[in-house]
């Protein structure tokens, strides 16, 4: 009933004439037609909907709370914010008619029954259809993620089953193996006709026992990232399916962390369609409209203003703000790491760009953004005390930067004595092109970034196996006596000629971008990487099987799908004139305690 009347305050002052709230500024959440109508009043409604999900409500809240609880102190609350860009005249003698109709609607949303409205961070019952169902069968899951990939019928076979064990003292960079991953050799089938899969045979690999999904509290985290609609949205771009991998437990729920998502240039109908879509997905996340009088660097900082006046700020420990493609593949390591630095004291924590000649040509040691920067209470609330976004009589910002993690560092840099503290296990990943030998060196790096534009992978997929042995097992290598390699999530790799390098330098598969000095590009990545062995990609030496899909079969089990096309010349002895091979090749694994 509490909760009841709260909604109602709030309705009302929604259909009440402008008032002077506590400062305007222009971070729409919903607006509607000036006309009062049933879209109108439907637009309240998700107001109080999108309220109740973001702040979850209690019986002492009032508005004269939501100034005490604003996101951009003394600006309004997201409530406010939200109600005071409803364009509406003046409707007092119709406010307590539609009083009535509101209350009626709300007993419909919320019958007396006791069926609490959805509170934040709850997950949403999907009633689009849209949500493919997952097949049941182990075959039947390969046949449609094969057909879907436009693989086969006809294909070369081989599968294992994988027991881990969790006894190892610690995660290696290379975890030898005293068997053979593939006894028997690959076989010939068609897809289409078979009713039964070859079964795999079992063998035993030792793990480092480590954190599932849902054995996370990251309760400790505020994250915060802008990006526009159509990034959102678009299947090549939208960040639900990795968000989803590092934001709640992998079944639909909040694992604590907290998330704010600006968006740019967008409507009310996107932004609540982005908030239901998180919510659904179990992510704790408030969705705003970014300020469209700052540029992409000013919003970048404002950023931390959002973060400083979130109402959960005081329960939060470490505030970050990324990217919409950076993401964190072992939060139980991240959460561990991150308590090496006092929340109570000033830590702006990040790493820096892997190209040495950037960070000359830069001539700062900033955090690079797309890594993720981390800071503590007292370093936001210094920055919202700072003249960061102050500009010139030109319209150029005082302190000279065109980007947000350069404009940040620039505001630390010139008006406090804070320094970056370095953690190199962040990664900026400023390589291009193939990307796979930096996956596939067993590193435990605590952040990806630019996984859909500079290089290709679908970390969400990579991470499933998570579900089964533990963070700890993705990306982890296992090294078999027949010279495969396993790097669990994003590849399987064969070297028929033995291996006969340094398996523990990593492998030289990306590009540089375009620079003159050849001796130079060539020790470009050393700092961050060390030096890196040749590439073997066309000399025949490598055949490689990436990761096509994942899924969870049960608590504990997980089968991937791996695949090497056909037409993929990387595996290929190019000066020998090796040919093509007649089918798309795929292994399968699967991993069960």
């Amino acid at each position: 009933m509490a909760n009841l009347c709260a909604s109602l305050e709030i309705f009302v002052a929604c259909l009440s004439p402008p008032t002077s709230f506590c400062r305007p500024r222009p971070h729409p959440v919903h607006q509607v037609h000036p006309l009062l109508s049933t879209a109108h009043l439907r637009s309240c409604l998700l107001v109080l909907l999108d309220f109740n999900f973001n702040l979850n409500l209690d019986a002492e809240f009032d508005l004269d709370v939501a100034c005490e609880m604003s996101f951009l102190k003394p600006s309004p609350s997201f409530a406010k914010r939200a109600i005071n860009m409803l364009h509406r005249p003046p409707v007092s003698k119709w406010r307590w008619s539609l009083v009535v109709v509101f209350i009626l609607a709300l007993v419909w949303l919320h019958p007396l029954s006791g069926t609490p409205l959805p509170q934040f961070g709850t997950k949403l019952s999907s009633t689009t259809g849209t949500a493919k169902q997952k097949p049941k069968t182990e075959l039947s899951f390969i046949k449609q993620l094969l057909k879907d990939n436009k693989i086969g019928p006809e294909i070369q076979f081989a599968s294992r089953t994988i027991r881990y064990v969790p006894d190892a003292l610690e995660r290696l960079p290379m975890t030898d193996v005293d068997q053979e991953l593939f006894s028997n050799s690959f076989v010939d089938l068609s897809i289409n006709k078979v009713k039964k899969l070859p079964p795999g045979n079992i063998l035993d690999v030792h793990v480092h026992r480590s954190v599932r999904p849902d054995q996370i509290d990251a309760s400790a985290l505020l994250f915060a990232a802008s990006t526009t609609f159509e990034r959102f949205s678009s299947e090549k771009t939208t960040p639900i399916g990795e968000w989803t991998r590092w934001l709640t437990d992998g079944k639909g729920n909040s694992n604590g962390a907290g998330l704010i998502l600006t968006l740019f240039n967008t409507s009310s109908e996107n932004i609540h369609m982005a908030s239901k879509q998180l919510h659904e997905a179990g992510i704790n996340a408030t969705v705003l409209a970014s300020n469209r009088n700052l540029d992409m660097a000013g919003r970048y900082v404002d950023l931390v203003h959002l973060l400083h006046n979130h109402p959960s700020r005081k329960q939060r420990k470490y505030f970050s703000l990324v990217d919409d493609d950076t993401f964190f593949p072992y939060m139980g390591e991240l959460l561990h790491t991150l308590k090496r630095y006092n929340p109570d004291r000033s830590h702006y924590i990040g790493t820096f760009t892997e190209r040495t000649d950037w960070m000359l040509h830069n001539k700062a040691p900033m955090a690079y953004g797309g890594a993720g920067v981390f800071m503590t209470a007292p370093v936001i609330q210094k920055v919202t005390e700072l003249p960061c976004l102050e500009k010139d009589d030109e319209g150029d910002y005082v302190l000279g930067a065109d980007q947000g993690d350069r404009l940040l560092y620039n505001c630390l840099h010139n008006y406090t004595e804070l320094a970056l503290s370095y953690l190199p296990r962040l990664r900026q990943e400023d390589q291009m092109g193939d990307a796979s030998g930096f996956y596939e060196a067993g590193l435990q790096h605590l952040s990806f970034h630019h996984y859909h534009t500079w290089h290709e992978l679908w970390p969400g997929k990579m991470h499933i196996v998570a579900d089964a042995c533990g963070e700890d097992c993705v990306l982890q290598r296992f090294r078999f006596k027949d010279d495969f390699i396993i790097s669990n999530g994003y590849s399987v790799s064969h070297y028929p000629k033995g291996i006969d390098f340094d398996p523990l330098q990593m492998e030289a598969t990306f590009d540089y971008g375009t620079m003159e000095d050849q001796e130079f590009r060539d020790v470009v990545f050393s700092y961050a990487f060390g030096m890196l062995r040749k590439g073997l990609s066309y000399t025949g030496r490598k055949k490689s099987w990436e990761l096509l899909g994942a899924v969870r079969e049960k608590e504990g089990t997980v089968k991937q799908v791996y695949l090497k096309r056909r037409g993929d010349g990387r595996w290929l002895d190019r000066e020998g004139g090796e040919e093509h091979p007649e089918n798309d090749s795929v292994v399968v694994l699967t991993w069960i305690p």
